[in-house]
């Protein structure tokens, strides 16, 4: 079995394994290794350029051939940082997904600066200094990704997807693979992986499991619309963005989520966090959603 600092790899099928991130390294997100028959796929290629180089290597490890085709969830940076180790494979990800990668590359490359990296962090490690331990919990998941950036190195090179889709596409394998999109979510445009006859699925960040959703790129009630028809697909085995391969049950923890933060937010002054999900990683999502939903609702 292929050993990263970056992942563990967890088979799943003969066939189809996922790559989950360590806590603290670079990948961030979850990934999957699929052997296609006579083609290997991964989708969402990781965080930081070492993680995908150790990705390809997995995948190479598990299959037999370095990757041969790549696709990306969504536009946001860890799921797709990784594409430059990629770049000389087809690259696929929605329409949408792409042109937003492409208007906000400038911005997003400005932020990967050194300087402007080094500053987040001083700013972060100011703030989890406060004595506070629940404000030094909720703030560990950005520091993380910050921390994982400047151990990466510089150069970071922004490649975008570059065989867009439209609803759903059956990817050139002989084993089936469909990538699906219903719109809006997490972001403006999400895709899933599915397997059919595996079913298992690889969701993106559309469904987290011990992690704060993060609602403030996309649309929380079309989200819940997407949840019902991730549950119509009836997949067995779910691979969330972020935390550990569940099942069903994933879906429907999601749902509960964006409802109890519709809820919350519906509500004047609301703010304190659910016990239920204190435990969750990436705890200063909490505030920026609520943050989120009550401008949403102002604006409206």
């Amino acid at each position: 079995m292929f050993k990263s600092k970056h992942f563990t790899v967890e088979p799943l099928r003969e066939w189809v394994s996922a790559t989950i991130a360590r806590w603290g390294e670079g990948a961030v997100c979850n990934s999957a290794i699929v052997d296609g028959g006579g083609a290997t796929l991964v989708f969402d290629t990781t965080f930081t350029p070492p993680a995908a180089e150790d990705l390809a290597r997995a995948a190479h490890a598990l299959t037999g051939r370095r990757p041969d085709l790549a696709a990306n969830s969504h536009w946001h940076l860890d799921h797709l940082l990784g594409n430059s180790v990629f770049s000389s494979s087809p690259i696929y990800a929605t329409r949408r997904t792409r042109e937003i990668l492409l208007q906000k590359k400038d911005e997003l490359a400005a932020e990967l600066l050194p300087e402007a990296l080094k500053k987040e962090v001083a700013s972060l490690e100011r703030q989890s200094r406060s004595g506070r331990p629940d404000v030094a919990r909720n703030l560990r998941g950005i520091l993380w990704l910050n921390y994982a950036l400047l151990s990466a190195g510089t150069g970071f090179r922004i490649t975008a997807p570059d065989h867009p889709f439209e609803g759903r596409l059956r990817l050139p394998t002989e084993r089936k693979a469909d990538l699906i999109s219903w719109g809006s979510g997490h972001t403006e445009s999400d895709a899933v992986l599915f397997l059919p006859d595996d079913r298992v699925l690889f969701a993106g960040d559309l469904i987290l499991v011990d992690n704060h959703l993060s609602l403030g790129s996309g649309d929380p009630d079309h989200w819940l619309e997407v949840l019902d028809e991730i549950e119509r697909l009836r997949p067995e085995t779910i691979v969330p963005g972020h935390g550990p391969v569940s099942s069903l049950e994933a879906v429907e923890s999601a749902r509960e989520y964006l409802t109890t933060l519709r809820r919350i937010a519906e509500e004047e002054t609301g703010s304190d966090m659910p016990e239920r999900y204190r435990k969750y990683e990436f705890g200063s999502m909490f505030a920026a959603n609520l943050e989120f939903l009550r401008s949403r609702k102002a604006s409206s």
